[in-house]
């Protein structure tokens, strides 16, 4: 696995055209490999819940003998990095649910210093990791950890899937030595590059090929084979401009300096919607399972291709351009105009491609992305501040309540993304409540017109008549000065 964390790793698709006899070698290594990674995930999951850590390997010396010493390391070191992953996601998690509460600053720094060692099962009786274990209790309920047993991936090390270079000449340039289940007898398998592969391959490119294999099996008994490449991380740029990103459906990216891309997606997605409600339709009246209907497997990685190809295009073309920073939000590509499956389908593609391709343009070509909360970030008036639902009367359009200003509802967007990077670090985790109280304060100090904004008659129209000190009857607003 992955460990050196000044080097960027990149998975590829490769063609492994073998025979039959051999695909059923490979295949009937999964079950034991299941079985491996759940016994570890046991012995990791019982050593962090009762030590307060993971345990530094694995013995397997007493494990089935039909894998060998080396195929058990890498089982246990592909478990191991689930493992990592899930509490990774839970420190974010955690983090989040400790900046909303109510808690004293002085008690949310101590839990933050134990969620920064994920020492949350420390061995230790204080109120602070009684705290700590009860959120993260809460967490594991709402999250479990990772069930192995439904991975149907294979992470081969070099120590048994070795990547050699044909030295035979013919039509393929690398093969794989892979070892299975028959002892001191590995398989040869060949590896047909894909293009995108291909032009890493030259001596003086700075990718190099890794040593090692990844093999699926999918439901329908194919294989689906990767290798993975390493770079150095490139530096962070110096030079270029400040540019914020809103992503949405109509218009798949907004700058806020006020340019629209990816306007044509929604249109193709349209259409693909038509396609997969006919489809799920005539599945549904056959009795036919989804996920045994090749057209609707093939309809669903179409959508996803050609999602995650249009997010790639898009953000390369920006990145193309003088940009220093980039500011986003975490969100996703739901829309209303369409159907729930393809919702579904569109959502995860995106979301993973979009966090996928930002984490390249900041590994590969320097590029620093900035995250922020994205509470009101489209219902924010870039001008005054208001901060309303009422500013954007529909998808496209926004118009403030206030002091009238209107744009593009995304290029607004955009701008209040941007202007949310100079906010203090802890903006990013607090909630959508107590951002909306901030910019509300915030507009009241700074508003154009207080006499008619929406704001200051709203409260005014809410709270309770009350008497002065005059013994007149006023409002229980007070006005800022």
């Amino acid at each position: 696995m992955p460990a050196k964390t000044d080097m960027a790793y990149t998975a590829y698709e490769t063609d492994m055209p073998i025979n039959q006899g051999k695909a059923e070698k490979i295949k009937a290594m999964l079950p034991l490999w299941q079985v491996g990674m759940k016994r570890t995930m046991c012995i990791l999951s019982h050593t962090l819940l009762t030590e307060g850590k993971l345990p530094r390997w694995t013995d397997t010396k007493e494990w089935d003998d039909r894998l060998s010493q080396r195929q058990w390391n890498s089982v246990t070191r592909q478990a191991k990095g689930m493992m990592d992953s899930w509490m990774g996601l839970r420190q974010n998690d955690f983090k989040r649910i400790v900046s909303h509460s109510k808690l004293d600053t002085e008690t949310r720094h101590r839990l933050y210093k134990i969620n920064k060692r994920r020492a949350w099962w420390e061995p230790v009786d204080d109120e602070d990791h009684k705290l700590a274990r009860r959120i993260i209790k809460h967490l594991r309920k709402r999250i479990p950890f990772p069930d192995p047993a439904r991975c149907r991936t294979m992470v081969m090390d070099g120590k048994i899937a070795e990547i050699q270079p044909s030295h035979m000449g013919g039509v393929y340039y690398y093969w794989a030595r892979v070892s299975t289940l028959e002892k001191n007898k590995p398989l040869y398998a060949p590896l047909a590059i894909h293009s995108n592969l291909e032009q890493h391959l030259n001596p003086d490119d700075p990718e190099n090929l890794c040593n090692q294999l990844q093999v699926r099996v999918n439901e329908d008994g194919t294989l689906t084979t990767h290798l993975m490449t390493a770079r150095p991380k490139a530096a962070p740029r110096e030079t270029g401009s400040i540019l914020g990103l809103d992503w949405g459906m109509k218009s798949l990216f907004a700058t806020s300096d006020g340019r629209l891309y990816g306007l044509s997606l929604f249109a193709w997605l349209k259409a693909r919607d038509n396609e997969l409600t006919n489809l799920t339709r005539e599945l549904g009246h056959a009795r036919i399972p989804y996920k045994r209907s090749r057209r609707y497997r093939n309809l669903n990685r179409r959508i996803r291709e050609h999602v995650t190809n249009e997010v790639n295009r898009v953000l390369n073309l920006i990145a193309d351009q003088q940009v220093r920073e980039l500011v986003v939000e975490d969100l996703d590509f739901r829309h209303g105009g369409l159907s729930k499956p393809l919702n579904r389908i569109v959502t995860r593609a995106g979301r993973h491609a979009v966090r996928m391709k930002l984490d390249r343009l900041n590994q590969i070509r320097g590029v620093t992305i900035i995250r922020i909360n994205p509470a009101y970030t489209s219902q924010e008036c870039p001008r005054c501040g208001y901060t309303s639902p009422k500013n954007r009367p529909d998808q496209a359009h926004f118009h403030c309540q206030c002091c009238g200003h209107t744009n593009n509802a995304d290029i607004v967007a955009a701008n209040n993304i941007k202007a949310r990077r100079s906010r203090p670090e802890y903006w990013r985790w607090i909630g959508k409540q107590n951002i909306l109280d901030r910019l509300r304060k915030e507009h009241a100090q700074r508003c154009p017109d207080r006499i008619h904004c929406p704001d200051h008659a709203e409260r005014s129209t809410a709270l309770p008549r009350q008497r002065n000190s005059q013994g007149r009857l006023t409002r229980g607003y007070k006005k800022v000065a």
